[in-house]
């Protein structure tokens, strides 16, 4: 069953794909598809500390790959024989890219793009270049556009909270479970093991307060100092299990003690704030 953040998410973005639509067509704009395509990839993670992450990532990255895209362009104008020479070099960039942040993915895919485009339109119709990444430009930028002014005016940062604190819910059941691992089997090795494990656990949570100044501001609210806790927290296990593996138990012990009674706090705490909407309904 899906959580509550997540379902509430999938509304928000059944609503935000289709303020873009109706904005493309009652422009009546050649080029706005860009506008539902930018909308609909940002919006695309059932998370809007990524979907924010992403709309930064992707404005950054077009703006990048536009400028190298126009840079190509021009320098094909007056170099055509050098055609074959410069997409083999971009088909290497772009096997190196696939691996690399959405940021540098996005660049690349922006200048196969508009090259693609250019190549494609150039024999059969009086296709300008420039034209198209203009366009192409403000296609994305008014998408991402649409995508912050429904987020902070319309949607607010009550389901972030809600996002925020379930994350951080996982997160900390997450270690709970590592600990409990590691005292069932208290040897060095599986102390390495659950370091590692707590460690790779703790990323997504980290991403999520990484990008909290993007979704609340300077808000520094509940749910975001219990998330900053909870890393903490992980962080504390990993140094723990790292650096003092054979004489840590009993510390392991106390924090384990935490964790268990955040958790039981913090459910008990969602538990109640889930239920009162449905008591105080007629």
């Amino acid at each position: 069953m899906s959580s509550v953040a997540i379902r509430t998410r999938v509304n928000q973005m059944t609503l935000l794909i289709g303020v873009s639509f109706l904005f493309y067509e009652f422009t009546n704009w050649e080029q706005g598809i860009w506008v539902v395509i930018s909308t609909a990839v940002v919006a695309a993670p059932f998370s809007t500390f990524l979907s924010f992450e992403k709309a930064k990532a992707r404005f950054l990255g077009t703006l990048v790959g536009l400028v190298v895209a126009a840079g190509v362009e021009y320098y094909l104008r007056f170099n055509p024989a050098q055609l074959p020479g410069v997409a083999f070099i971009i088909a290497l960039i772009a096997g190196f890219m696939a691996t690399k942040p959405y940021r540098y993915f996005i660049i690349i895919i922006t200048l196969c793009t508009c090259l693609g485009y250019t190549y494609m339109n150039m024999p059969y119709t009086s296709f300008a270049p420039m034209s198209f990444l203009i366009d192409r430009a403000m296609g994305v930028f008014v998408g991402v556009l649409i995508f912050f002014a429904m987020q902070i005016f319309v949607f607010g940062d009550g389901n972030s909270k809600l996002e925020l604190q379930e994350e951080s819910d996982n997160t900390l059941g997450q270690l709970q479970k590592t600990l409990l691992e590691y005292k069932g089997s208290p040897t060095l090795t599986t102390a390495y093991k659950c370091a590692s494990d707590i460690f790779t656990n703790t990323q997504s949570l980290k991403s999520y307060i990484s990008t909290a100044n993007l979704v609340f501001g300077a808000d520094n609210n509940q749910a975001l100092r219990y998330a900053r806790q909870v890393a903490m927290m992980n962080h504390r296990a990993v140094r723990l299990l790292i650096d003092e593996p054979e004489v840590v138990m009993s510390r392991i012990d106390r924090l384990l003690h935490i964790v268990t009674v955040k958790l039981a706090r913090s459910e008990s705490a969602l538990s109640a704030a889930q239920t009162a909407p449905a008591r105080s309904s007629p």
